[in-house]
């Protein structure tokens, strides 16, 4: 598309700055159930995102028709939305960094792998779920989702902007039964590099959890040395990295307002943000068209920054971070790609001392039992006893609870096998000195 038309066009009708985002993706997706194809899709989305500042308002306008009258639509539509604003624009278009960081890691390997093959692997992978055990009842959810997407940046001042990326992933899980009881484990595995997909290995991993889940009974209520897993740990910190947020801290509902520089963790707790890491989750420019940049949120214990997009920069006489994500109609702030810095220990090393403790391998409600203000929080979870120094008996029907500030004052280290989850978080599993079971 000509986007200098869009500019002169909008500039005619008397739209000051303003910019356009081009998204384009498409995606695959297959679905087993019972050894037979549940769902095929093959699918593909386009949208145009464009905003402006009109009489000293911003307006913002979005259509997925990517055709010749596109552009009328969006310029009337900024300027509808920019009329009935009742907030003046205080930052205005960006019109770009000093540098930015681009790379391409887009593997075009991917798309030209036989669909054929794709799903001959995903039917391997529902065939050794079903033979890797007898109490294996069943194996639900196998299904492969393969996408790509193309994302480009313009504004009125010049700046382009681009992105390509690519990914593919393997869901499984694994249904088991034995006598009365029956558990279920499900696991995810995604790249972009096909050849790394090892299915024995994920096979395993899925069916062995779910096995070890049997024979699950509550503990004794108290006080335990607490191991907590990287699944677990990551959303924990993803509650705390909200509170990060410096909208949240500006209106006043953040538990972090006023503590910066301040020591809020353990000196164990380093946490940084590196959108520009050699990951799926790489991305070198915000939705203001802002240059990301790697950047320690917590260092030692001792928070760093807050995140900020270029209003609530401007909001605290700061620079933005490159943290500014369309919200809505609205540019809002968020996280990108977390690496949380492991230990030197390995799993086995970090759990010998415990003579008594708990394993947390799962949870639930999570999002219902956390304070976001407060930091408090309780969950239902399952696991596993630690005993002198060892994983033990299987846990469930049990409750973890406490406060996410103290918990995190209380973190002994973590292990040396940090995970990339799906969302993008890089993480280990994680050691507290002593957290509230409720049990029996």
């Amino acid at each position: 598309m000509n986007m200098q038309k869009f500019f002169e066009l909008a500039k005619a009708r008397g739209i000051e700055e303003s910019q356009v985002q081009i998204g384009k993706s498409s995606s695959l997706s297959i679905r087993l159930f019972h050894r037979e194809i549940d769902s095929y899709k093959v699918s593909s989305s386009q949208y145009i995102l464009a905003c402006g500042v009109y009489n000293g308002r911003f307006g913002s306008a979005s259509t997925q028709k990517l055709t010749a009258d596109a552009f009328e639509y969006l310029i009337d539509q900024i300027i509808l939305s920019a009329t009935y604003s009742e907030k003046p624009n205080e930052v205005g278009i960006f019109k770009g960094s000093e540098k930015y960081h681009p790379r391409n890691l887009f593997n075009k390997q991917l798309g030209q792998i036989p669909v054929e093959k794709k799903l001959a692997t995903l039917r391997e992978v529902e065939e050794a779920i079903y033979a890797a055990d007898p109490r294996i009842t069943d194996a639900d959810g196998v299904s492969y989702s393969e996408s790509e997407s193309v994302s480009e940046f313009y504004n009125s001042y010049g700046l382009k902007l681009r992105q390509r990326t690519n990914h593919y992933a393997f869901v499984a899980g694994a249904v088991a039964r034995d006598g009365e009881e029956t558990k279920t484990y499900y696991d995810i595995f995604f790249d972009n590099d096909f050849s790394k997909f090892d299915k024995e290995k994920f096979v395993k991993g899925v069916v062995e959890k779910a096995l070890k889940k049997f024979g699950g009974q509550p503990c004794l209520s108290g006080k335990y040395p607490t191991i907590i897993d990287h699944d677990v740990a990551s959303s924990l910190i993803g509650y705390f990295l909200s509170s990060t947020i410096a909208d949240e801290v500006q209106r006043g509902s953040s538990m972090l307002k006023g503590k910066l520089g301040q020591k809020i963790a353990s000196r164990k707790l380093t946490i940084e943000e590196r959108p520009l890491a050699k990951t799926l989750f790489y991305s070198y420019f915000d939705d203001e068209g802002v240059a990301t940049q790697n950047k320690a949120i917590v260092k030692n214990g001792v928070l760093q920054t807050y995140l900020y997009n270029r209003e609530t920069a401007k909001k605290d006489g700061v620079e933005s971070t490159g943290n500014g994500f369309w919200a809505g109609s609205k540019i809002g702030t968020d996280v990108g790609q977390i690496f949380v810095k492991p230990g030197k220990q390995s799993f086995d090393e970090m759990i010998a001392d415990i003579h008594e403790g708990v394993y947390i391998t799962e949870v639930a409600g999570l999002g219902t039992g956390m304070n976001a203000q407060s930091g408090d929080f309780s969950c239902q979870a399952e696991g596993y006893m630690i005993r002198d120094g060892k994983i033990a008996e299987p846990l469930n029907l049990i409750t973890l609870s406490g406060n996410l500030l103290k918990m995190l004052m209380d973190l002994k280290g973590f292990d040396n096998n940090p995970v990339l989850d799906s969302g993008g978080t890089s993480i280990a599993n994680m050691y507290i000195k002593s957290m509230s079971i409720g049990g029996k």
